[in-house]
């Protein structure tokens, strides 16, 4: 498959990555947010755990070592499922509040933001690249649309009836740090996959993730509602699959397309599949009206990742 076709298939998972809060968020009516996390991840991990057992056996398993590897791999190279773990539990708990299209903003623009820094110091075996002008305007534009498209929602959301405002611009700000750490995750998740291959790399994502979201839910002490599972629809539990093919899919493009573009693919589906479902109310979302401030913005989001990217 050519570059162009790669990036366009990466729109498309961008697309369907716009699904997974709100399908975690549904499930959460019924469990709880933290639980609905962790059962998102539990079935990625089945699923990833069956993709390593087809692998292993045709010995296309990939990366420098394969799987003797794993004990080569530097217990830090595993910080990227953790940070996987934390924005699918921060995803499922914030979009009922404040919409996917605010959400997938405020994540996006940490994220670019993060990996400006990591491109200017060289961190995580990503090559040195320099901030310039135009990243710098980019990240500027990556503020000031994520802030239109945030207000673009109705202003109680954001101010009055007591404390509610306050509550959902701490949610906003969460969302943000959380795509700052997760600037982090792809170049981790890279250096691990050259080691091990992509598909054992996926699997230790969502292996150590699925840990740190037992141990949390375990200390909320809310196991219990985990039965509550029983008579949930099949499409409430799609999140982990949504979350598996990002992973997988973004490890093979990476090696097609580089790191900017598959960022800016995946930004750009993610942007529009989270603003349409705000638009149709799709999975319990609150309905969004497509408004001037919030087209502005979005705009603004895209010109602002072409430049942060370039």
């Amino acid at each position: 498959m050519g570059e162009s076709l790669t990036a366009l298939a990466i729109v498309a998972v961008g697309l369907q990555l716009a699904l997974q809060a709100p399908i975690n968020n549904r499930l959460g009516d019924r469990v709880g947010r933290l639980a609905a996390a962790l059962v998102s991840n539990t079935v990625g991990t089945s699923i990833l755990v069956v993709a390593f057992a087809v692998v292993l056996a045709t010995g296309n398993i990939g990366g420098t070592a394969g799987p003797s590897g794993l004990l080569e791999v530097p217990a830090w190279q595993l910080v990227g499922g953790f940070i996987g773990a934390i924005w699918v539990a921060v995803s499922a708990i914030t979009v009922g509040r404040i919409g996917a299209g605010v959400v997938a903003s405020a994540a996006i623009t940490g994220q670019l933001i993060c990996s400006l820094f990591v491109d200017q110091f060289g961190w995580v075996g990503v090559e040195q690249e320099p901030i310039t002008v135009l990243r710098l305007v980019g990240a500027a534009l990556l503020v000031t649309g994520t802030a239109l498209v945030a207000r673009s929602a109705p202003v109680t959301e954001f101010a009055g009836e007591g404390d509610r405002g306050g509550r959902h611009l701490g949610a906003l700000l969460v969302v943000f740090a959380t795509g700052l750490m997760m600037g982090i995750q792809h170049p981790l998740n890279g250096l691990l996959s050259e080691t091990v291959g992509d598909v054992t790399s996926g699997l230790l994502n969502f292996v150590t993730g699925t840990s740190l979201l037992l141990v949390a839910v375990m200390a909320s002490g809310r196991t219990t509602r985990l039965v509550r599972l029983r008579g949930v629809e099949p499409r409430y539990l799609l999140g982990g699959l949504v979350g598996v093919v990002t992973v997988i899919a973004s490890l093979a493009a990476v090696k097609v397309v580089g790191a900017t573009a598959l960022a800016a693919a995946l930004i750009t589906g993610q942007l529009c599949g989270s603003v349409a479902l705000d638009r149709v109310g799709a999975f319990g979302l609150e309905r969004r009206p497509l408004t001037l401030r919030r087209v502005v913005g979005l705009l603004l989001l895209l010109l602002g990742t072409v430049l942060a990217v370039s």
